[in-house]
């Protein structure tokens, strides 16, 4: 029996998909496993742990450093609630150039008894006269599957789009409009843009303050939109602009609490990826993910593995699976301990991404225990496990 602990609230749509081979809930003291979206996870805490799946795209709510040195896996769901972070960042940009936001306030605290009512309506809403999308530029920082979403809805509403992306994806370059302008310059970005919006990951002393206040000088548009995540723009470039008026607003789904206050900053409580369609999407993949890694050890959108999706042939009845420092003669140490005790390997499948080494060893014969034994004290082995069949 497999056990699954829940740390959040996950779709039934993907907990559904969890055969009676596991036992899943809130309540599992010591998981296999753990099926997370929001919630903190110090992986030091559990013991016996070997997994742990991010419904959504961040994970920087998982302790994922020391996940990597005891060889537990951490997944994530990129590209499940893309539509929804994409669509909700259209919205909120339609609404800002319309100020739909200050007319509906202006209108809930219209006095529903005066006669005059309906002409005070018509009077006043040419406080609120704003601008078109359509033929003003967008700024798309990051093409990933969201950017490049954001970036093709743009086109649809027949605005140019210039974009960056330093580390384009094949696949997701193929989805992009060929009315996309990709350039190899951020600052060129910014300053063409009438609105900038950023869809890359946070990453410390990478994507850490992106834009700033040297490269923000460049930009001569209206807003700036973070859907992304808090720390990617940096939040002291922004409030000298707002406040010294060279940028109209400022729309972020990661407000704090000086953000909230601000007149000229929109703040959304996190919505990106908060509709049904997303939550399922994002569980459904999560628990896809996380079976295939616990039954058949394939690895699939890891943030700290490296992808191996090897499954095993008719007749496999032992698959070793070997985590280890990626570190020179790996291989020939792992197969000279079982060739050495008479094993004959089917297959053998290796991957590495600069710091984890990741080994499917697949036999015939059932994997005896003295063997994983040996493969564990090996020096750079970080864990070692058999699936049997």
């Amino acid at each position: 029996m497999k056990t699954v602990k829940i740390l959040n609230k996950i779709s039934e749509k993907g907990l559904s998909l969890f055969s009676s081979d596991y036992q899943v809930s809130e309540t599992v003291e010591s998981p296999e496993a753990i099926l997370v979206r929001s919630a903190k996870v110090d992986t030091d805490a559990y013991e016996g742990l070997v997994a742990v799946a991010r419904a959504g795209a961040g994970v920087n709510n998982i302790t994922v450093d020391k996940a990597s040195a005891k060889g537990i896996c951490v997944f994530n769901t990129p590209g499940a609630n893309a539509n929804a972070v994409a669509e909700l960042v259209m919205t909120a940009l339609g609404m800002a150039v319309r100020h739909v936001h200050k007319a509906i306030q202006w209108v809930q605290e219209l006095d529903l008894n005066d006669p005059e009512l309906h002409t005070n309506v018509e009077k006043g809403k040419s406080k609120f006269s704003g601008s078109e999308l359509a033929g003003k530029t967008l700024g798309v920082i990051g093409l990933g599957q969201i950017g490049v979403m954001v970036a093709n809805y743009a086109r649809w509403k027949n605005m140019k789009v210039v974009a960056y992306e330093p580390y384009p994806s094949v696949s997701n370059m193929h989805k992009l409009s060929n009315m996309v302008t990709v350039v190899s310059d951020l600052n060129e970005v910014i300053s063409q843009a009438d609105f900038l919006t950023v869809h890359v990951p946070f990453i410390k002393g990478s994507t850490e303050n992106l834009l700033n206040q040297e490269n923000l000088a460049a930009f001569n548009g209206h807003y700036i939109l973070n859907f992304a995540r808090d720390g990617i723009v940096n939040m002291d470039a922004v409030y000298s602009m707002l406040d010294s008026e060279k940028l109209d607003g400022y729309i972020t789904d990661f407000p704090d609490a000086r953000q909230i206050q601000h007149e000229k900053i929109i703040c959304l409580p996190h919505l990106g990826a908060s509709t049904d369609e997303a939550e399922e999407n994002c569980a459904v993949m999560a628990v896809e993910q996380m079976r295939d890694y616990l039954e058949l050890g394939i690895v699939r959108n890891s943030v700290n593995f490296p992808t191996l999706e090897d499954r095993p042939h008719h007749g496999v009845k032992s698959r070793v699976v070997v985590i280890n420092q990626d570190v020179p003669n790996m291989i020939a140490e792992i197969t000279k301990i079982i060739g050495g005790a008479g094993v004959n390997i089917s297959s053998f499948s290796n991957k590495s991404n600069g710091k984890i080494g990741y080994n499917l060893i697949d036999t015939e014969s059932v994997m005896d225990e003295s063997i994983v034994t040996l493969l564990s004290k090996l020096e750079k082995v970080i864990k070692v496990r058999v699936i049997h069949f």
